[in-house]
């Protein structure tokens, strides 16, 4: 299956790369009509493609999870072979939250990682995908719900028999859809004009181009309640492929286009999502774009210039009053434009107040948007600011170069209790994307020293991390570890701070890197960006850190290095 998916994403992008280009006005109208046939021939292609991707890592996931379920039929639903079972397919899937075993009374009797063992002992019968599960007593893959870590999550499961064939339960897989969804999707539609969103068929998105979109409904939300609008979307939510034209935000959230769609349906095991292609030939934002402007600058002295002018920012604020300041900061025209500097701002639930060259994001609440390498910035920006201010990096859209998408070094500062203000410069000379099995695999990394200390204790394990000779020291892929508190635990290549507290140690710009990264793994896991010491070439350079709890102590975590700054 895997050589045919292959093969066919290679024919797709040889289609793509083929009619590139093809979406101008002929001279004719029938060579018009021909040149938009081609154009939804190959969005068809493009879609058709992306459900048979997304169909076949579903089909891993319950090949995996099929897997448990014959361990688990043998062994019994807990103890060790149950849990290595998990454990072992989890690290298959590292960008997954968790596996759990669940008895047909729908209580949770195994839970890995580790630290998801408080949960043992919990009656989830109560939760439709559990209800669900245990009724149909087939495999299932759930509609999207709130999980108890407070984000939206899908359960895929399989059921447990005895030998004698008696229904003992079932074994599940929990993970974020968008993440899932990026992996098939991103790369058949990169190097295109083309946008996907996915959606369940009760309206709701589990995967958007456009991050800001996951989660909403279609068909209550109001940023879509145009009527012409909800036609199109009622259609595409009832009909399992077609084509269509509606108007929305481009994929910069600068101005309206019109927007051709293709859609097919993807989806196994009673899911059905339909998976949507559209393109709009806009040129990805030209209306709003100018010339870039040439850096001539250290980023040192651009650092410094960027905290001055948030500061100026903070200060027209205090003095003209919240209102008439994000006026001025949203008025493109205005003082606060200035060069590749403009003034942001945010209430600190991360609600967006301004943000003058994408202004169809005013009012979106955008708390836990990721970027492009799932760097959840804006939560980022929330801790800078409620700690007095401070930096962050991420990757966005630069609207002074055609908004590609460029690391970017912010600083923000509060205003009062209730919003803050930031600013950035853009650093497009720092390559900071990294691919999916770059990430993967410091994932997997991380979570492999997580699992190794929750078996061996803290102890043990920050002995083997410390080791420079040692698994866990592998020059730039070596394991770190500090407990909550900012203690350094494991540092193999910096002895020197083990045992003493960095809590309030910042970067060469700033950034407030434990303070980050304790933020982060107190909440599940997840990436940061910092500046730091590379034992590999013993400079600083920009690094992209995975950190994850080990239990309600203290967190490990690894790093993936880029060009220095």
């Amino acid at each position: 299956m895997k050589k045919y998916l292959v093969t066919v994403v290679m024919i797709v992008l040889a289609v793509l790369a083929a009619f590139s280009g093809c979406t101008g006005t002929s001279g004719t109208d029938d060579t018009q009509k021909t040149v938009i046939d081609t154009q939804k021939a190959e969005m068809a292609s493009v879609a058709e493609t992306l459900s048979l991707l997304i169909n076949d890592g579903l089909g891993e996931i319950d090949i995996g999870l099929s897997g448990n379920a014959e361990v688990i039929s043998s062994s019994g639903l807990t103890g060790g072979a149950a849990e290595k079972a998990l454990s072992e397919n989890l690290l298959n899937y590292p960008w997954a939250i968790s596996s759990l075993v669940i008895t047909k009374e729908g209580v949770v009797v195994t839970a890995v990682p580790k630290n998801y063992e408080e949960i043992v002992g919990t009656d989830l019968s109560w939760q439709s995908q559990v209800q669900k599960a245990n009724i149909e007593q087939k495999p299932i893959v759930s509609d999207l719900f709130t999980m108890a870590e407070g984000f939206a999550g899908i359960s895929q499961s399989y059921p447990v028999f005895s030998s004698s064939g008696d229904y003992l339960g079932y074994t599940d897989m929990t993970y974020k859809p968008d993440i899932f969804l990026s992996r098939q999707i991103k790369p058949v539609i990169e190097d295109t004009s083309y946008e996907v969103w996915v959606a369940q068929i009760d309206g709701t998105l589990i995967y958007d181009t456009k991050s800001e979109e996951i989660g909403n409904n279609l068909l209550t939300d109001p940023m879509y309640s145009d009527s012409a609008l909800q036609e199109v979307l009622t259609r595409i939510l009832a009909e399992q492929s077609g084509t269509g034209e509606y108007t929305f935000s481009d994929k910069t959230w600068s101005h309206n286009v019109t927007k051709t769609a293709v859609w097919r349906t993807a989806g196994i095991n009673d899911a059905e999502w339909r998976v949507v292609v559209t393109y709009s030939g806009d040129g990805s934002g030209d209306k709003t774009t100018v010339a870039p402007t040439p850096v001539t600058d250290s980023t040192d002295t651009r650092y410094e210039n960027l905290k001055s002018f948030v500061g100026e920012a903070v200060t027209y604020a205090k003095v003209h009053g919240k209102e008439s300041a994000l006026e001025e900061f949203n008025n493109v025209d205005g003082s606060f434009i200035n060069g590749e500097l403009y003034i942001f701002a945010y209430e600190t639930d991360g609600t967006v107040i301004a943000l003058p060259y994408q202004q169809e994001l005013l009012g979106t609440l955008r708390a836990g948007i990721p970027d492009s390498n799932s760097v959840e910035f804006i939560d980022a920006a929330i801790d800078a600011a409620k700690a007095g201010g401070g930096s962050i990096y991420y990757i966005y859209p630069n609207p002074e170069d055609d908004f590609k998408e460029e690391l970017k070094l912010s600083y923000v500062e509060p205003v009062d209790d209730g919003w803050f203000v930031g600013a950035g410069i853009y650093l497009p000379e720092i390559p900071a994307e990294f691919n999916d099995g770059e990430k993967d695999e410091l994932v997997k990394r991380v979570k492999n020293a997580r699992d190794y200390a929750q078996v061996n204790g803290l102890l043990e394990a920050v002995a083997a991390f410390n080791d420079p000779e040692g698994s866990f020291a592998d020059g730039g892929n070596y394991i770190f570890a500090y407990d909550y508190n900012g203690t350094t635990l494991a540092l193999p290549f910096q002895p020197e701070y083990i045992g003493t507290n960095r809590l309030g140690f910042s970067d060469t710009y700033g950034v407030k890197i434990l303070q980050w990264e304790i933020s982060v793994a107190k909440c599940d896991g997840g990436f940061v960006y910092v500046h730091y010491f590379d034992p590999d070439t013993a400079d600083a350079r920009l690094k992209m850190c995975y950190v994850t709890p080990v239990d309600g102590e203290w967190f490990v975590g690894s790093g993936i290095y880029t060009e220095s700054l």
